[in-house]
């Protein structure tokens, strides 16, 4: 996927020795402690108790997840306003716990963050996107060689200077090019990027990873699973168009929604070529954000719209950033 004929890969990207001592690290940690403290104290919770999702926010997360399952009777009968629907609410209910939850910020029950996410595989295998978007991008963000989000389709989009030029990329500005894209952007993180990566035992060549034929065997259940009831199910109750119909247009909007909510935060010109030696600085740089202040910005977005808080505290629930 990279070019690595100019690869930098084994490179230390970041200056450990300075973190302790730097200006801007210290007010980070004691802007934190100070915003959280007065919170925990309220509710007679611990401080890590209090960066997780609040009782609004989890009685916000069930209305979404209610409202979704409400639609699937209709789906799955063939009702064509579910059409897009259905999708729009698997991506905003994703979008304000998946995301939040595979980060450990739901709760501070290990169990609840690694078992939630399982309830909507429509965006990827939690166990790949524990590799591909906690461990990879977060560490490495828009790092050529070591951030796996910069080379999801190389063959078709070329948005950081570690990837090799192809002649397809000089079409990727245009709509046509660009609405395919995204359109087939969660099939691919789904099916063809989770096959690679199980066959090599790395995620688009940077993160490396093992497993034990137990979790092999769960993970491919899992994802026969998906295809069964996110692409074949509609051939078995429709017509063949209606069938195709119901197979490709949800999760094509719910590709569209994600690409559209997601890749703002990176990949424009400013956030791609910029870096620091200073973990946090770099976070700062090479995140944006967008719609601040906003309700639908944030409701649409689950948070992600804050991107730059989100990459200094993870761990911390959406639902705290904008104070």
């Amino acid at each position: 996927e990279f070019d690595f004929s100019c690869s930098r890969k084994y490179e230390n990207n970041f200056d450990w020795n300075v973190i302790e001592n730097d200006e801007f690290v210290y007010d980070l940690k004691n802007m934190i402690i100070e915003h959280f403290t007065p919170v925990a104290k309220a509710r007679g919770i611990t401080l890590r108790q209090s960066t997780k999702a609040t009782p609004k926010r989890l009685i916000s997360i069930a209305f979404m997840m209610f409202s979704f399952f409400a639609t699937l009777p209709f789906f799955f009968n063939g009702v064509w306003w579910t059409l897009f629907a259905t999708p729009f609410l698997a991506w905003v209910t994703i979008a304000n716990y998946w995301h939040d939850g595979l980060h450990f910020a739901l709760s501070c029950d290990w169990r609840i963050n690694a078992a939630l996410p399982y309830l909507f595989p429509w965006l990827s295998s939690p166990w790949l996107w524990y590799h591909q978007h906690v461990l990879g991008h977060h560490a490495y963000t828009n790092i050529g060689f070591k951030d796996p989000d910069l080379a999801h389709a190389p063959q078709l989009m070329r948005e950081h200077a570690s990837i090799k030029w192809k002649r397809t990329h000089r079409y990727q500005h245009m709509l046509p090019h660009f609405a395919f894209v995204w359109g087939i952007a969660v099939f691919g993180l789904q099916i063809i990027n989770d096959i690679k990566a199980n066959l090599k035992g790395s995620y688009n060549n940077t993160v490396s990873y093992s497993a034990t034929r137990t979790r092999i065997i769960m993970h491919l259940f899992g994802r026969v699973v998906y295809v069964l009831s996110m692409f074949v199910w509609p051939f078995f109750r429709f017509s063949l168009s209606k069938a195709f119909i119901f197979a490709t247009v949800p999760i094509t909007i719910f590709s569209w929604l994600f690409m559209a909510c997601s890749q703002v935060n990176h990949l424009v010109e400013p956030c791609s070529n910029s870096s620091s030696s200073n973990y946090f600085k770099h976070q700062v740089l090479t995140s944006q954000n967008f719609g601040i202040g906003r309700f639908w910005s944030q409701f649409l977005t689950g948070g992600l719209n804050q991107q730059i808080e989100h990459h200094l505290f993870p761990c911390v629930n959406h639902c705290h950033l904008p104070d």
